[in-house]
């Protein structure tokens, strides 16, 4: 599940200012920085229309968006391949951020994506599933706000595959940006500190972005 700021994962590309689309692209992890192996395998920017359309209520979303001062997201995929996947457990990464006029408006986004993570239903996330634990994992100060949450699914619960996984779901605001990054990985075969890592190195790319 990506943390966008609302039906991102619908938008369609439209043509925006490159000096935007620049600053987007440097605010979010890069592939250089994740194990040889893995790959980009989506990326796309989406404006406040296109974000909007892909939601329940359009009209609704985009005069919240507007409200907030949301000027631009961009979102990206990296996949591993299957080496990579037996020795760090790493199954996929999603990364979203956005950029607002204001810290103000980017903390309005920040508490609904928390608000939205912390109650959403992960069982139907997957299925309707049963064996579904949800923890909150404490937050380093890695950013002006931050939420970090842990999904983690059992193997025999979904028949879909022989290893236990997890679903890291994380959220920062630094300054007037905002980002989320989900990363699914093996708790049989990965590791939490490479979790930490990854979310080091985004909150890292927002550090450098908004100092």
């Amino acid at each position: 599940m990506a943390c966008g700021d609302g039906g991102e994962g619908e938008a369609t590309p439209t043509p925006v200012d490159a000096q935007l689309q620049q600053q987007l692209k440097q605010m979010v992890l890069p592939l250089e920085d994740l194990p040889a192996g893995v790959t980009l395998a989506e990326e796309y920017f989406s404006t406040n229309d296109e974000s909007a359309a892909a939601t329940s209520d359009p009209a609704g979303r985009l005069a919240k968006l507007e409200e907030w001062g949301r000027i631009l997201g961009y979102e990206l995929t990296y996949q591993p391949n299957l080496e990579v996947l037996s020795q760090t457990g790493l199954i996929l990464v999603n990364i979203n951020a956005s950029l607002y006029g204001s810290e103000e408006g980017a903390s309005a986004s920040f508490a609904e994506a928390a608000e939205t993570a912390r109650t959403t239903d992960w069982a139907a996330q997957f299925g309707g599933v049963q064996d579904v634990q949800v923890d909150e994992v404490p937050s380093p100060p890695l950013a002006d706000e931050m939420l970090w949450l842990r999904v983690t699914v059992k193997a025999e619960a979904t028949g879909l595959a022989e290893e236990t996984f997890a679903q890291d779901v994380i959220l920062f605001r630094q300054g007037p940006a905002r980002a989320g990054l989900m990363v699914a990985w093996s708790l049989e075969s990965g590791s939490s500190d490479f979790v930490q890592q990854v979310a080091e190195g985004q909150a890292q790319r927002l550090k450098e972005a908004f100092p």
